[in-house]
């Protein structure tokens, strides 16, 4: 008999829908249902953001929250009234319907509490300190303090907490006190069905060589780095472009960047575009850039999306080189990568990549394999399967032997 899933995801602005402007979340919540699915069970979701207006979730929604102190107080505020009457909606559809709860972590909400309470396991994931984002990164919280009151306490409160980094992981345990035996460590992955180069077909804006990025556009992702490094090599002869598919608070910033160093007909700004289209940009690149900086904290503890799928589609990367990185990428055989936030380390791996632009399509094949092999959403929710029975049957197994 297949064992039953609640997915929980409390966030008004997570949404599965095709238009949901938050794509790297639609992306992960997908791909682990299509994974828990495919191991045999029945996944049952509650997924706010599919529930609330369309506008909610939609481009333009992030904007919209962090456009003054009011507004995203009352949005705060909204927040916390959801969290309240989505955790008894939750328990009321799901309760007595699962085996397990998987909740996708959300800025002043949390639903899984009411199952574990009553006997039910909860797994919490984690991708990032979301009260440290939403306010230093993002500018989209008011009440962080009660943020992070709330997100730390279900850390410690869950029964298994996925982390995708080992970065982050050290940070919870270090700075929060969270055990880590109650940790099992699942990065991001890709679905490999769909993100195929066999599907889709290319859009290529530039004739020349093509650097490719895919995601939010967010200060960590670096963008000013490879803006500042394109024009000095395009002013050394060499051929380059960029096209960047995602919006996000830097854009009209990195923008006026590209302008004033003069990069305007080399670099395209598509904008945000359906996730069904975003594989055929991904397929007009030469190489995809995934070059993240420490963040306002100091560190880097993400594990980058597109980083799983340019790969997927076949395309090397360009990437600074840090934990996700390091893990994924044979250096000069899947790609190149560089010392994070150094403008002449990256001129060396561009450089590097552009020189050996005729050996791309094989490394490229290279980088699929390796996606296909060990990087899908099955296999990682195979991995976070196997850790949650293991962590769960040792808490077991202890409590048995206090109770003797």
């Amino acid at each position: 008999m297949d064992r039953q899933l609640g997915f929980l995801a409390g966030a008004p602005r997570i949404s599965t829908r095709p238009d949901a402007e938050m794509s790297g979340p639609r992306s992960r919540i997908l791909g682990l249902v299509k994974g828990f699915e495919s191991l045999n069970w029945e996944v049952k979701p509650f997924i706010v953001g599919d529930r609330t207006p369309k506008k909610w979730s939609a481009k333009g929604s992030g904007k919209a929250i962090s456009s003054g102190f009011f507004r995203t107080l009352a949005v705060d505020l909204v927040r916390l009234g959801l969290g309240v009457i989505n955790t008894w909606r939750s328990w009321r559809e799901l309760g007595h319907q699962v085996d397990w709860v998987y909740e996708y972590t959300a800025t002043l909400q949390c639903l899984g509490w009411i199952f574990k309470q009553r006997g039910i396991p909860w797994i919490l994931q984690t991708e990032a300190l979301l009260f440290y984002e939403a306010k230093a990164e993002r500018k989209a919280l008011v009440l962080d303090g009660l943020a992070r009151w709330l997100e730390i306490s279900a850390y410690r409160s869950c029964d298994v907490l996925a982390c995708v980094s080992e970065t982050l992981k050290e940070i919870l345990v270090r700075d929060f006190s969270i055990p880590p035996e109650k940790i099992v460590l699942v990065p991001n992955a890709v679905d490999t069905d769909f993100i195929d180069p066999k599907r889709h077909q290319q859009e290529r804006i530039f004739t020349g060589f093509t650097v490719g990025f895919v995601g939010s556009l967010y200060a960590w992702a670096g963008l000013d780095l490879l803006l500042d490094a394109l024009s000095e090599l395009r002013d050394q002869g060499l051929d380059l472009s960029l096209v960047v598919v995602g919006d996000g608070s830097m854009k009209d910033i990195w923008k006026n960047h590209a302008q004033q160093l003069g990069l305007s007909s080399y670099v395209a700004f598509i904008g945000q575009v359906p996730w069904s289209d975003v594989p055929q940009y991904i397929s007009g690149f030469d190489v995809g850039y995934s070059g993240q900086v420490p963040l306002q904290m100091g560190k880097m503890y993400l594990s980058p999306m597109k980083l799983y799928e340019y790969m997927a589609m076949a395309k090397p990367v360009v990437a600074s080189a840090f934990e996700d990185a390091q893990r994924l990428v044979c250096e000069g055989k899947t790609g190149f990568l560089f010392r994070s936030g150094d403008k002449d380390d990256l001129k060396r791996a561009l450089v590097e990549a552009f020189d050996h632009r005729s050996l791309l399509p094989e490394m490229g094949y290279l980088a699929r394999q390796e996606i296909e092999t060990h990087h899908s959403w099955q296999a990682r929710v195979q991995v976070l399967v196997e850790g949650v029975e293991q962590i769960l049957k040792q808490r077991s197994s202890i409590k048995a032997t206090l109770e003797r």
